[in-house]
């Protein structure tokens, strides 16, 4: 491994112009500066593909991929993946942020401890553009066991070893609401365990879906998951599900007070 690997960072897109410029202007100002960023666009007929395009003419680290068959965020980071010439894989959606020292930080710690999938903590944007006062912060270590009955990475936030990514087996994701976390829990499946940086170096955007639908569609999502991607039993999926939800209400209740102060 050479001492400052490139790393791959995997962004997809789709009608982004509000804000993917922002985004791609923190990936540029990272002080990690091997790092080559592919951003893949489902056709977008807005500024998109514009405003990626003439980010890449200034910066050749900067590549423009076109995906007329868009079939949601999980395909279109299969695709980048193909792509990617690094040793690490780092994804960031078009509407997040990333910390100056996110890249260096997160490869340090991987290379330290001889880490192959890592995740960091986050903070939340709102829509007034503040940011919460409290960081969210995952379980330090997760197995895949574990990860059945917890949540707490998010996409943004994680770098993995090219090796233990198979865009093979991620492009069996369908286009859903929380395949994001089926694709971790399918690369915990392969044995990599999931370990946290617990510092807060990306920052999540809220949008301006109603909270309520999401959360019900995400609730939908993990039990469709458990039955129909992993094939856990329905035993197995209850038990699991039960403690998910406990997980996340102690999470986002230990969240509300921390903000509040």
């Amino acid at each position: 491994m050479t001492s400052s690997p490139l790393i791959s960072i995997i962004t997809p897109s789709f009608f982004s112009e509000k804000h993917i410029e922002e985004c791609i202007k923190s990936v540029q100002g990272q002080t990690y500066e091997n790092w080559e960023l592919i951003v893949v666009d489902g056709e977008s007929q807005d500024l998109t593909v514009e405003i990626v395009r003439n980010f890449s003419q200034e910066d050749d680290r900067i590549r423009l991929i076109s995906n007329p068959s868009d079939d949601g965020p999980a395909q279109a980071r299969s695709l980048g993946l193909t792509y990617a010439k690094g040793e690490f894989i780092a994804f960031i959606d078009s509407d997040d942020l990333w910390l100056p020292t996110k890249l260096d930080d997160q490869v340090t710690f991987m290379i330290e401890h001889d880490h192959y999938f890592t995740f960091t903590s986050y903070k939340k944007m709102f829509t007034n553009q503040t940011l919460s006062k409290a960081a969210i912060s995952g379980h330090k270590s997760n197995t895949y066991k574990q990860y059945l009955r917890r949540r707490g990475i998010a996409n943004s936030t994680v770098m993995l070893r090219k090796e233990c990514v198979s865009a093979e087996v991620l492009s069996t994701v369908g286009k859903s609401h929380g395949e994001d976390t089926l694709w971790w829990l399918l690369i915990m499946r392969q044995g990599f365990d999931a370990f946290a940086l617990q510092k807060p170096l990306t920052i999540y955007r809220m949008v301006d879906d109603s909270l309520s639908t999401k959360v019900m569609n995400n609730q939908r999502t993990v039990w469709h998951s458990y039955r129909n991607e992993l094939n856990l039993t329905i035993a197995d999926a209850a038990y699991c599900y039960a403690l998910y939800l406990v997980d996340v209400a102690l999470r986002r209740a230990k969240f509300l007070v921390r903000n509040s102060f």
